[in-house]
């Protein structure tokens, strides 16, 4: 297959299983839409029908998602995150800030990396909230399995990093304060939830 006919089959969103890349996050934002006469569906959640985009707004939503996590978004993200490091490295040897300052610091950066990717990935929902429903809902399995893969494989990767990260560092951490445990459940929740969604998103590739 020819790279302009696999962009074209990614961004209609009918690539077929064999010869699918993991990571790519255009491909996980593409499944979000189902090719109809008139543009596409997008079921914005898993109780609601499905709500008619058309051309022109599917190829916006999809170049908006390119730059932020597209090739060229995701360097502008470490470049972004190594300038806020840089920056609060500056800061902390110049005002010497309590040790909790680090682990706040952290906490901001990943939320906010976070957010951008779930804010960018779920645009499509958000266009369509006020629009009537021009189909039935899906069955909860299969909206279930669309679910899954709006979420990119890097995201799931770097959040199950980020949060076992914590999870390991609190757990294995002398101090046993009322925040240092608020810390370790928080942490073992998210590594819980983003192991078994990632379970789930494998288990989706054999349907």
């Amino acid at each position: 297959m020819s790279g302009k006919g696999w962009e074209a089959d990614v961004r209609r969103g009918i690539m077929p299983l064999r010869g699918r890349r993991m990571f790519n996050t255009v491909e996980a934002f593409t499944r979000q839409f189902t090719p109809v006469e008139g543009g596409y569906l997008v079921y914005p959640s898993r109780k609601a029908g499905g709500k008619l985009v058309t051309d022109a707004e599917y190829e916006q939503l999809v170049a908006d998602w390119e730059r932020v996590a597209g090739r060229a978004g995701r360097w502008k993200t470490v470049g972004v995150v190594f300038a806020a490091i840089a920056a609060w490295t500056l800061i902390t040897n110049w005002l010497s800030p309590p040790e909790w300052a680090d682990a706040l610091f952290t906490v901001v950066v990943v939320v906010a990396v976070s957010a951008s990717l779930l804010w960018a990935s779920t645009a499509p929902r958000r266009l369509v909230k006020d629009r009537p429903a021009s189909t039935l809902p899906r069955p909860l399995a299969e909206a279930g399995r669309e679910a899954r893969a709006a979420l990119s494989w890097p995201f799931i990767i770097l959040a199950i990093l980020i949060s076992g990260a914590i999870f390991f560092g609190t757990f294995t951490a002398a101090d046993r304060s009322g925040g240092r445990w608020a810390w370790l459940i928080g942490s073992g929740t998210m590594l819980g939830l983003y192991l078994w969604g990632a379970l789930k998103k494998l288990l989706d590739r054999r349907v």
